[in-house]
């Protein structure tokens, strides 16, 4: 059988969709259980048939017993061997279906969870993108970790358990039909006790979902404490700090853990209600149909076929009541991506202009830098000043720089991104071969004498491939130094038309730095370079110097004539401030 199954391409039911999906589409995130739904239903077809799996392989295991009462009805009691044997027959067929029917719904239910978790992390990727630097203003590390592991892997759960609970309610249904056709007073039990197990269960699913939202926003809060201990260690280390934040984290940690044990208190008792309830409706059925059978108000094959019903109802009761457990938590992380998706995206002109052609200056008025082709050091005590201006020239700030005579506000991103690259020296590293992560968008071509002008070439040759060998994500296996030399290889082989760097080889020995500023210089020859650095060996090189105090420029000129005739710059470059 061939459907439409995603967005017009047709495959077949039992083969795999491809993942990632071409067009994630565009979800409804008005609230956390329409982004579920919308993520659930995106494949319709592929839905649709693993509902009606389900209605095949656990609909029908409750309503097995029917096969026994006419077995023991028509067969046994009256020693029909024929009619025993068609009992049987049909038995073992309806068995046959549920068999593969759940090979069929296990299979499909796999293939759906992962298409719904596929499109809740491309759209939470794109949000990121999409906010770039502005990302840090609205949410926090650990919110968007906790976002990407623990909420898409909770969301991925609660997408496969709302096939079985179409399977169940429909088991449920029938064994209900089934029940009052034998007993009205059976049927009247089962049900009204399967009733009351919903309504004592309602308070504790509330409960538990009130927990379990406080627990996930402590999740948040230590993952972005961890990645700060992280990120952070070496800092700590040399200030003494290392022993407090370890002392915090655990304490952080204990209280987690408190959080955790607190939200087990409603899911113990819902377990009690769904492995009890139905064992007391157990009970209650063979007495009642015990009574009802010496009655001769029904035979024994009804009651049989009674208790199979009843037994057979504590696997759907059971897993409606954990499925129940597992949906509240998945409300709360859908809520979580919600709140990502749902940030502002920054502010983009619809007014675009082209940008000017390669080897136009790029000016900022507001701190009177401009930059020319060739090699300029920005020279500064304040780093967080040098960053801000980077930022404006490259269109990741507001601001009123100038990239020749259009501004940069008016550029369009897409265009304006590859031309002006800022390249802070702990950017992060991506997963992937060494070459690819230098390489990025320009292919392999650069990357050679990227690595070369980098000085990176003794860490590309200590690698047992290469170039060519898997790394993890920010290499973590390599020094400082060496990562730092590795960014700057990604931001050169980029080759972009101004080039603004933060302290490039502030973590490299001065030999190896002074091979990398001849070999940039050299690389980077005829086009703009902006090197944010007070270090002696960049501004000998430099062509000009500017100078920025409190977030302007207070001098510009060669290293030399800087020297000589302002002594504030001579006392940051020899490292004379107080």
């Amino acid at each position: 059988m061939v459907v439409a199954c995603g967005y017009g391409d047709p495959v077949t039911l039992l083969r795999a969709p491809d993942l990632p999906a071409a067009d994630p589409g565009t979800p409804t995130r008005t609230t956390p259980w329409r982004l579920f739904w919308w993520l659930a239903t995106r494949r319709k077809p592929l839905a649709a048939a693993v509902w009606t799996s389900a209605v095949f392989s656990l609909g029908l295991v409750p309503v097995m017993p029917i096969f026994l009462t006419g077995a023991i009805d028509d067969g046994l009691s009256q020693r029909d061997w024929g009619a025993l044997a068609a009992w049987v027959g049909a038995l073992i067929a309806a068995g046959s279906v549920v068999a593969v029917s759940i090979v069929v719904h296990h299979r499909m239910t796999v293939w759906w969870r992962q298409d719904a978790s596929y499109r809740a992390q491309q759209l939470a990727i794109a949000k990121v993108g999409v906010l770039g630097s502005r990302l840090r203003t609205h949410a926090t590390t650990g919110d968007v970790v906790s976002v990407g592991i623990t909420d898409m892997r909770t969301v991925q759960r609660s997408v496969e358990c709302v096939a079985p609970t179409v399977g169940c309610a429909a088991g449920i249904i029938a064994v209900a039909v089934l029940l009052f056709s034998t007993s009205v007073e059976l049927g009247a039990v089962v049900f009204g006790g399967v009733i009351a197990v919903a309504v004592l269960t309602g308070p504790l699913l509330g409960r538990l979902q009130r927990g379990y939202s406080a627990y996930r926003r402590r999740v948040g809060a230590i993952t972005t404490r961890a990645s700060d201990i992280v990120a952070g260690l070496r800092v700590l280390r040399g200030v003494g700090g290392e022993d407090a934040f370890n002392d915090s984290y655990r304490r952080d940690s204990q209280a987690l853990k408190r959080a955790g044990l607190r939200i087990a208190g409603p899911g113990a008792w819902i377990d009690v209600l769904s492995e009890g309830a139905p064992l007391v409706l157990l009970g209650a059925v063979v007495w009642i149909s015990a009574r009802l059978v010496s009655a001769g108000e029904i035979t024994v094959g009804q009651m049989v076929s009674s208790y199979g019903y009843t037994a057979a109802l504590l696997q759907p009761v059971g897993w409606l009541m954990s499925t129940a457990m597992v949906l509240m938590q998945g409300h709360v992380a859908s809520a979580k991506i919600c709140d990502l998706l749902n940030l502002p995206d920054p502010p983009r002109r619809t007014d675009t202009v082209p940008g000017p052609q390669a080897g136009a200056p790029l000016a900022d008025p507001d701190s009177g830098l401009a930059l020319r082709p060739g090699l300029t050091a920005v020279a500064s005590a304040d780093a967080g000043a040098v960053t801000e201006l980077f930022d404006r020239l490259a269109g990741l700030a507001p601001g009123e720089a100038v990239f020749g005579d259009v501004p940069v506000d008016r550029i369009d991103p897409d265009e304006l991104r590859p031309r002006v690259l800022v390249a802070d020296h702990d950017a992060f590293l991506f997963a992937g071969t060494l070459s690819a992560v230098i390489a990025g968008r320009r292919g392999p071509e650069r990357v050679r004498a990227a690595v070369e002008a980098a000085s990176a070439e003794d860490i590309v040759d200590a690698l047992p491939d290469g170039l060519d060998t898997e790394v993890s994500n920010q290499i973590r296996t390599l020094s400082g130094g060496q990562r730092q030399r590795l960014r700057l290889a990604r931001a050169l082989a980029a080759d972009p038309d101004v080039l603004l760097a933060h302290e490039p080889t502030s973590a490299v020995d001065s030999h190896t730095e002074s091979r990398i500023v001849e070999r940039v210089a050299a690389l980077r020859g005829g086009l703009t370079t902006a090197v944010a650095t007070t270090s002696p060996l960049w501004l000998g090189r430099a062509d000009s110097v500017a100078f920025v105090q409190d977030g302007k420029v207070k001098a510009a000129g060669t290293h030399a004539e800087l020297m000589t005739s302002n002594p504030d710059y001579r006392a940051l470059v020899s490292r004379e401030l107080p």
